[in-house]
C-alpha cells in the first residue's frame, strides 16, 4: 500500500520543480489594404465591400490622370477621403518610371504629384514608387514630401520597419485569393507585425496590365481577413502605431 503512495509523492515533487513555460503570443499582422493607380473598381467594387467590415485603404494617386472611364474622378476620391478617411498617396504625376527620367524631371514629377494632392486638401504622408523602382540618388526627392515610401516587393516586415523601404504583395490577374490567405497565414506563422496587400484594378476583366483582381476574390480576401479577426488600417496610420 506504501508504493502507490510513494509513487504520487515523488511525482508531486517532481512536476512541482518544473516551470511550465507558455509559449509566447505570436504577433499578429496589421493588415494594409493599398489601391495603385486610381481604377475606377476601387470606387465602384471595393469600397462599399470594404465599407461592410468598416475597412479603411490607401489609395495612391497619379494626379493627372484622374479622368477617364476606368479611372476615379477627383470627387470620388475625396469622397473616399474627406467622407470616409481614406488615405490618399502620391505615385507621382503620369506613372512615371523614374529610372528613365533626369533628376530634374524625377523632381518636377514627384513634387508636382506631391502639390497636387495636398492643394487638394489629402495632405499625403506616403508615397508608392511608379513600376516599383527608383534610383537611389532620387530618394532625397522622395523624403522630402513623404514619411513613408511602399516599394514593389514582399518580404516579412517586423518592428522597427524600415519606413523608406515598406514592401508590398501586389495581386495578379491569373491568382485567387487562395495566394494572399497563403499569405497571411504565413505572416501570422512568421510574427510579422505588418503585411501590405495591394491591388490595381478591380473587375476589369480586359485590364492589358495582368493586374485584375475578381470582384469575388477580392470578397473571399476581405471576408478571410475578418474570420481572423485581424486589425485593418490606412498605410500611414498603421506604420504610426506600430514604430511609435
Amino acid at each position: 500500500m506504501k508504493k502507490p503512495f510513494f509513487i504520487v509523492f515523488l511525482l508531486s515533487i517532481i512536476l512541482g520543480s518544473c516551470k511550465f513555460i507558455t509559449p509566447p503570443e505570436r504577433n499578429t499582422p496589421i493588415i494594409c489594404l493599398t489601391f495603385d493607380d486610381q481604377k475606377s473598381g476601387v470606387f465602384t467594387y471595393a469600397f462599399p465591400l470594404m465599407q461592410e467590415y468598416g475597412y479603411r485603404g490607401t489609395c495612391y494617386v497619379n494626379s493627372q490622370y484622374l479622368y477617364g472611364p476606368k479611372n476615379m474622378s477627383l470627387a470620388q476620391i475625396q469622397t473616399l477621403h474627406n467622407d470616409y478617411n481614406w488615405e490618399i498617396g502620391g505615385h507621382s504625376l503620369r506613372h512615371e518610371d523614374l529610372a528613365e527620367l533626369t533628376y530634374e524631371e524625377a523632381e518636377y514629377t514627384i513634387s508636382q504629384d506631391y502639390w497636387n494632392l495636398y492643394n487638394w486638401g489629402f495632405h499625403p504622408r506616403s508615397f508608392a514608387m511608379p513600376r516599383g523602382k527608383c534610383p537611389l540618388e532620387y530618394y532625397p526627392i522622395i523624403t522630402k514630401y513623404y514619411e513613408y515610401l511602399r516599394g514593389c516587393n514582399d518580404y516579412a516586415m517586423h518592428i522597427p520597419l524600415n519606413v523608406q523601404g515598406l514592401g508590398y504583395l501586389a495581386f495578379q490577374s491569373s491568382w485567387t485569393a487562395d495566394i494572399y490567405k497563403e499569405r497571411i497565414r504565413r505572416g501570422i506563422a512568421n510574427g510579422e507585425d505588418l503585411i501590405i496587400l495591394g491591388f490595381h484594378a478591380i473587375e476589369e476583366p480586359d485590364n492589358i496590365y495582368g493586374t485584375n483582381c475578381p470582384v469575388s476574390e477580392f470578397a473571399e480576401i476581405l471576408r478571410y481577413i475578418n474570420h481572423l479577426g485581424l486589425e485593418v488600417l490606412p498605410l500611414s496610420e498603421a506604420v504610426d502605431k506600430l514604430n511609435k
